[in-house]
């Protein structure tokens, strides 16, 4: 679980806009946070770890809950704090 990226989808959500970190999972699935929105989810299928493709799951609810994805508390919130940072370090 280590290929990651982070990124400003441009909408006005907030005054940063709306910044996202995604997280590839072994199984090929995608974690990813909106620290604008206070949104955590993984997508239900694996995906591309690309910006288009994680959008493309948030906006058409192609997505899952994160406790199945890392059922191990600590380890969940480690990797959601990692992402949260990166989304919170990506500018307008």
């Amino acid at each position: 679980m280590s290929e990651s990226i982070s990124f400003n989808t441009g909408r006005a959500y907030t005054s940063a806009g709306q910044r996202i970190a995604a997280r590839k999972l072994d199984d090929g699935r995608v974690l990813f946070v909106d620290v604008d929105r206070g949104i955590e989810y993984v997508t239900a299928e694996p995906i591309e770890l690309t910006s288009g493709a994680v959008m493309a799951a948030y906006d058409y609810a192609c997505t899952g809950g994160i406790y199945d994805a890392l059922p191990d508390d600590a380890e969940r919130e480690r990797v959601l704090t990692e992402l949260r940072d990166a989304a919170r370090a990506v500018r307008v």
